[in-house]
């Protein structure tokens, strides 16, 4: 009999977990080796812990372990990423590991919500972005400094890092992605170029603090098809509007280009117009990645 509060496992998710073939914990469970209960309708059910301790006992190396002893909480965050909600008892412990430091262990967790199917997309939604949001807000409290602050924004770029897995880098289409003068955090802007790089899209990355001058400039000079800008407050609407007003001015029309506005800073936005192909402002990333899927689609 399983235990209400257990978490609670059908023979797909113990297979995935165990990272094993399906076949295998039906065989395992008709042997004995591996305990299951049988729902109304004959189907297996399996206890995370029964799963953990099996996975011990047959020297089983699986990725799940390796967060000992807050596996529950990493399995559990997993499924809420899944489906759209923010883990909120698994950000609190991520936000403890980057004020103890615990780099690595957080890196580990991206990586791992990654390898089980979370998108990059989700991961910012739900995930990064929220627990930035933590960092951003104890800052304002004077709970860090602004030191910390960039040390742990800084290890999330890390993860980002360990991310990227483009094979191949093709030559068309081009975007370029970029933070806005005066905008120091990359994060949302990373993930926009992982995203395309999913894609298949070949990024020219111009990172943190860039003038939209040079945006513009970089923009005809590779011709790329598709500019995505993040803006994070303290940056707001007149940033967002004095950006547009001077990437409209440098604008070619022999050398046209989608205009992708993001973050949290473009939330006071409203039908903005200029000579660009198009101008679209997303707040979430999975919004993005939607519209990228259509873009594709039409081309």
């Amino acid at each position: 009999m399983l235990d209400k509060d257990e978490l609670i496992l059908s023979s797909t998710e113990a297979a995935a977990l165990l990272e094993i073939h399906v076949s295998s914990i039906k065989r395992w469970s008709d042997e004995g080796r591996l305990e299951a209960v049988r729902t109304p309708g004959g189907h297996r059910r399996f206890s995370l812990q029964t799963l953990l301790m099996f996975a011990k006992q047959e020297q089983l190396r699986i990725p799940l372990l390796g967060f000992a002893p807050y596996e529950a909480k990493v399995w559990r965050g997993l499924q809420q990423l899944r489906q759209g909600m923010v883990p909120k008892e698994l950000l609190a412990l991520m936000y403890q590991w980057l004020k103890e430091g615990k780099s690595g262990r957080l890196i580990r967790l991206i990586l791992f919500f990654y390898r089980y199917g979370v998108s990059i997309a989700s991961l910012g939604d739900y995930l990064l972005g929220p627990l930035m949001d933590q960092v951003g807000a104890a800052w304002e409290v004077g709970e860090v400094g602004i030191g910390e602050e960039h040390r742990m924004t800084q290890v999330l770029v890390d993860a980002l890092y360990a991310l990227r897995h483009v094979e191949q880098e093709p030559e068309e289409p081009i975007a370029l992605v970029a933070c806005p003068e005066g905008e120091q955090h990359e994060l949302g802007a990373f993930l926009v170029r992982l995203i395309l790089e999913e894609h298949r899209w070949r990024v020219l990355y111009l990172g943190a603090d860039v003038p939209a001058e040079e945006v513009g400039w970089q923009q005809q000079q590779w011709r790329a098809s598709l500019v995505a800008l993040s803006f994070v407050p303290p940056l707001g609407r007149a940033d967002v509007l004095r950006t547009i007003r001077v990437l409209d001015q440098l604008y070619n029309p022999d050398c046209p280009y989608t205009l992708i506005l993001g973050g949290k800073g473009t939330a006071a936005v409203r039908c903005i117009h200029g000579s660009f192909k198009e101008i679209v402002i997303f707040q979430k990333l999975e919004d993005f990645e939607l519209w990228l899927y259509q873009h594709h689609a039409q081309r």
